[in-house]
């Protein structure tokens, strides 16, 4: 029986050599804890800067507000890619780079994430108020990042929808088109 590490071991390690962290699938809090753990490993081998490449079709606010605290206390800059379909809390991922860069065939998803909450009446307005309290932040940090109004970030992702390559560039989620 071989030793040899599996293939998609060897491609993360050959990946992670070349200082581009994978971020791929739905993001938890498990693998927002993984992103954050390579990115502050990166930040800490080297100098240059980090790629976060992005393939994420939902993130909670929460899970994706970890992976950009992270990238805003780095001392490299990081620079994200987003890749196939980016959505909910992953957009804030995709704009909180230093550079920004979306794939010909990207598309974002402007989508709230879902909340599930049980319990007494005062426990659940208690959560409706703190994921509206998050909403509000996200879309603050979003306003931000893209230069635009909070209120019309805010409207855009009452909307929701989705965004092509040259729109997500249009709307200052990313930079540019990725090479």
């Amino acid at each position: 029986m071989s030793s040899q590490p599996a293939f998609g071991d060897q491609v993360l390690s050959s990946l992670f050599a070349r200082r581009i962290v994978l971020l791929h699938g739905d993001l938890s809090s498990d693998r927002a804890s993984e992103t954050a753990a390579a990115l502050l490993t990166l930040d800490a081998l080297g100098d240059e800067h980090v790629e976060l490449r992005l393939q994420v079709p939902s993130a909670s606010w929460e899970a994706a507000g970890v992976v950009i605290d992270v990238i805003d206390v780095l001392g490299v800059p990081v620079h994200t890619v987003g890749l196939g379909l980016v959505g909910g809390g992953a957009v804030g991922i995709l704009a909180a780079g230093a550079q920004r860069a979306v794939s010909p065939h990207a598309r974002l998803h402007l989508r709230h994430p879902d909340t599930e909450a049980s319990g007494r009446p005062a426990e659940l307005s208690r959560t409706v108020e703190a994921q509206t309290a998050l909403q509000a932040e996200f879309e603050r940090l979003l306003a931000e990042r893209t230069g635009r109004p909070v209120a019309e970030i805010a409207q855009e992702w009452a909307v929701g929808g989705f965004l092509d390559a040259p729109s997500a560039i249009a709307l200052g989620y990313a930079d540019s088109l990725s090479v």
